[in-house]
Order: C-alpha cells, then sequence, then structure tokens
C-alpha cells in the first residue's frame, strides 16, 4: 500500500509551482511547495534550546536541558526539530495526517533534509520511522512518518529500514497528559521479527516522526530499540 502511495503523490499533486498552504502559483515556487509569503508565516526554532530535545529554553537557565529533561530520562541521544508546532506549521501538519494530502511529505521531507544538511545532523547508519497501529494505517492509509523517513533516506542516501511495529492501540495522544501518555505507551512498540532488521543492531538510527511533544513516543520507540541491539538512537521530527 505504501508503495502505491508514494508512486502517485506526484499525480496526486503534480504541480510544482503552486504552494501547498494556500494554493497561489508562482514559478518562483519550483519544488519548495511553499510561496514567499506563507513562508514568512512559519515559525523556526531558534536557541538556545535543550541538548537533549531541542525544546526552547531561557538564556538565564543554569543548565542545557529544559526542566522535563533534568526530571527525566529519555532512551534517545538527542532529538531535533526545525519548527516550532503552531500556526501554518501546525494546520500543514495537521492536513498531512487527516486530510488524505500524502503529496506533503515532498514539503516537510525537504524542509528536514535541509536542516539536517544545515546542522550536520546527517551520520546514521540507518533510519526508521514511527510506527502506526493497523487499525489506524487501514482508516488513513499511509503513515506520514515513514513517507518522512522514506523522502529523507532517498535524499541522504542513508537506507530506511522498516523496523518498528506499533502492538497497542492507544487514545490520541494529543489530548492526554504528559503522564497518561508515558503509562499509555508503555511497551505500545516493538521491533519486527525478520532477517532484514538484524542490520541494525550495533548501529546508530535515526528515528522520524511527525511531532516531538512531550517526547513519550520518542522514548518508547527508542527503548524499543535499544532493547533489540540498536547501539544509539537519534530522533528528528517536523516540529515541537
Amino acid at each position: 500500500m505504501n508503495t502505491y502511495i508514494e508512486s502517485f503523490l506526484e499525480l496526486l499533486y503534480p504541480e510544482k509551482n503552486t504552494c501547498f498552504f494556500c494554493d497561489a502559483y508562482d514559478e518562483s515556487i519550483g519544488e519548495k511547495y511553499i510561496c514567499s509569503e506563507c513562508e514568512t508565516l512559519i515559525k523556526k526554532i531558534i536557541p538556545p534550546v535543550c541538548s537533549k530535545c531541542s525544546k526552547p529554553i531561557d538564556y538565564n537557565s543554569s543548565t542545557n536541558l529544559c526542566p522535563d529533561c533534568s526530571s527525566y530520562e529519555n532512551h534517545f541521544e538527542v532529538s531535533k526539530s526545525p519548527f516550532a508546532y503552531e500556526g501554518l506549521i501546525k494546520k500543514g501538519i495537521y492536513n498531512f495526517k487527516y486530510h488524505n494530502k500524502p503529496y506533503f511529505s515532498k514539503f516537510f521531507g525537504n524542509c528536514l533534509v535541509d536542516y539536517m544538511e544545515k546542522t550536520n545532523y546527517v551520520s546514521f547508519d540507518y533510519i526508521v520511522s514511527v510506527p502506526l497501529h493497523i487499525t489506524k494505517m487501514r482508516s488513513r492509509g499511509y503513515n506520514q512518518s515513514e513517507l518522512l523517513a522514506k523522502h529523507i533516506s532517498n535524499k541522504l542516501s542513508i537506507p530506511y529500514v522498516d523496523a518498528l511495529k506499533r502492538t497497542k492501540l492507544t487514545p490520541k495522544q494529543s489530548s492526554q497528559s504528559k503522564e497518561a501518555r508515558r503509562k499509555n505507551l508503555n511497551n505500545a512498540f516493538s521491533v519486527k521479527e525478520n532477517s532484514s532488521v538484524n542490520l541494525i543492531k550495533n548501529s546508530s538510527v535515526l528515528l522520524v516522526d511527525d511531532v516531538y511533544t512531550t517526547g513519550s513516543t520518542a522514548d518508547e520507540c527508542s527503548k524499543a530499540l535499544l532493547d533489540f541491539g540498536v547501539d544509539k538512537v537519534y530522533v528528528i521530527t517536523i516540529a515541537r
């Protein structure tokens, strides 16, 4: 199913000079998929940020960690995000996930690749993605995190491995408290049982997701990967 979707992204939205956000047409847009006016509305995350999860922190912070990372030790090495989860980016991610717009993976994927290259966040052996539960996958038809991960894989020539599966169908995370999210996601992910997944043992892996909120999803996925034998897990999301 995923291969089918990826093959027809261009047919779903073939116009390279049309802004994905406002539908404006301009030949200068090209493969950026966003017009200059909409681009000014996007809020980028700028330093200083938490050295662990990239959450913006106060200049007067006595440590390099945000309060959350100071009180809870996540299993991943570091998580990075180029954008703040608000405004146009928030709307775009919502459309990407819930309004049947898989072609948004081209815009967000390009943004992530550009950000990763500029910050030298590219030294990984493999790329994996946060999985959807099979029930949600059947309903949505595609996994937005997988589309992003494969886009990054293709652009940076880092192999993508379909390594993780979701074993628990959990409530919508955005409606849950931080404590409830951690409880709901406890042991919600596991590594698939096939020979190709063995490639990621003793390697550094980049985990791709759309949004970093409390870090519960990234942490649980990282834990499953480390328990399997992955050496280190790094995380990238569109926004946080």
